[in-house]
């Protein structure tokens, strides 16, 4: 099953992505900012939780890939850690250094954090992220995740221990942002109809 965004389109892993998913996993540059494996892993286990088989509980992995070239892989977006109590689940989101700030994470963030409640009816989503990972930060800030708390990390491979912004976006929000921009959109229709009608 894909989820289809404006921009991108996630889709299940397949072969020709291996070589993008090992250089996203051992690039030590996203490792700095990302909470990464803190020493180093078999491929097999890198690549574990892209083989979770279709409609497996708690998992979605998807390829992040280019709506117009659906067959290259952008980066790798995923939805882990579900609480079925809660209705709530964790999101990460990894991208290539050449098609970041092009608006692509965005759009795979909206595309499955509205899967998410939507599809699954899950009422909130959350996000850690290193809180030296500035671009992650403010990439969640945009799609509506609000900050609600700073925690004392697990230790790098350096030994050094870094703290953790956690995020998090309700259901409720999104659905009330939606009906404020429906209600807008239907006033914006209705001026422009009486504006029309002066000029005729």
């Amino acid at each position: 099953m894909e989820i289809v965004g404006e921009k991108v389109v996630l889709r299940a892993a397949e072969v020709q992505d291996q070589e993008m998913l090992r250089n996203l996993i051992e690039d030590p540059d996203i490792t700095k900012i990302t909470r990464g494996y803190q020493r180093p892993a078999a491929l097999f286990r890198q690549m574990s939780c892209f083989r979770i088989p279709q409609g497996s509980k708690g998992n979605l992995c998807r390829i992040v890939a280019d709506k117009q070239c659906p067959q290259t892989g952008l980066g790798v977006i995923t939805l882990t850690h579900t609480d079925p109590d809660r209705k709530c689940a964790e999101i990460q989101i990894k991208l290539r250094k050449s098609v970041r700030g092009k608006g692509y994470g965005q759009d795979a963030v909206h595309a499955l954090v509205l899967f998410a409640f939507e599809e699954l009816r899950l009422d909130c989503m959350e996000s850690n992220i290193l809180e030296n990972n500035t671009a992650s930060r403010k990439l969640f800030e945009k799609c509506g995740f609000i900050q609600i708390r700073i925690q004392k990390g697990r230790a790098d491979r350096d030994g050094h221990c870094r703290n953790i912004c956690s995020y998090r976006i309700k259901r409720q929000l999104v659905e009330e942002a939606a009906k404020r921009d429906e209600d807008s959109l239907a006033a914006g229709e209705t001026e422009r109809e009486e504006s029309v009608r002066k000029v005729f």
